[in-house]
């Protein structure tokens, strides 16, 4: 077994991208949920700019929290690239790690909320409002379930 000084010596091991490996891993799912939540950010923008002519106020204004909800998301999924940017000299890896993990987290929940508003709102003109924004709730309820019941095995 090498002693930690012997690993700093072997050439071998300084030139290791293990950890830089690492870090290129976490950048592929904002890279994906950046994307997707580009588009959806589209669609939205889409409808805000040119809305039915059925939207009442308290449409518009759920409307408009997706879109920020969406934009928000978007924003965290970019921001470890930035943060990658800004700290690439003096990158710490594990920090990097967790930093990523707590953007990604907040995004994806940003990107929840946008959804079930969006559900809401499509559903909201064929529903009454009590149950247009009840029945959007569904899967989230069932990804909440399904998230605390693996975390406990």
């Amino acid at each position: 077994m090498s002693s930690k000084s012997e690993d700093d010596d072997d050439p071998v091991m300084r030139s290791s991208t293990e950890r830089y490996d690492r870090v290129g891993v976490t950048f592929r799912w904002p890279q994906i949920l950046a994307s997707a939540s580009s588009i959806f950010f589209g669609f939205l923008l889409n409808i805000a700019v040119n809305p039915p002519s059925y939207f009442a106020f308290f449409d518009n204004v759920i409307l408009l929290a997706a879109l920020y909800a969406v934009t928000v998301a978007t924003a965290m999924f970019i921001l470890p690239v930035i943060f990658h940017a800004s700290h690439y000299r003096k990158l710490d890896v594990e920090r990097f790690l967790l930093r990523n993990k707590q953007y990604v987290l907040i995004g994806i929940f940003c990107v929840m909320l946008a959804m079930y508003l969006g559900l809401g709102l499509a559903f909201s003109s064929k529903l009454l409002n009590l149950v247009a924004y009840s029945l959007p709730s569904l899967p989230f309820i069932f990804i909440f379930f399904e998230f605390f019941r693996h975390r406990h095995e």
